[in-house]
């Protein structure tokens, strides 16, 4: 029986993106919760908007990074599969 060991640069990877997975849903809770009675939170909250930007910044940081280890065939497939899926999404067919 045998098993395959990631890569490093696979090992990097999935930690970049669960980073960056783990900052978007700390944004959408935190934007759900200043949202709560009509943006009082927001009112209330001295750094609400400096924490959002925070975790804006992590998850832009992970994504640059992440980028930079996917190889670059796998970029460009991935460009051309949002691209067709693009042409796709203004038809009604």
């Amino acid at each position: 029986k045998t098993t395959a060991t990631p890569k490093n640069s696979q090992s990097l990877a999935y930690l970049l993106r669960n980073e960056i997975l783990t900052n978007v849903e700390d944004m959408r809770a935190e934007i759900a919760y200043l949202r709560k009675d009509n943006g009082l939170a927001l009112r209330q909250e001295e750094n609400a908007t400096q924490d959002l930007l925070q975790m804006a910044v992590a998850a832009q940081k992970a994504v640059t990074e992440y980028l930079s280890v996917v190889p670059p065939n796998e970029i460009e497939q991935a460009r051309q599969i949002i691209a067709s899926a693009g042409k796709g999404a203004g038809s009604s067919s």
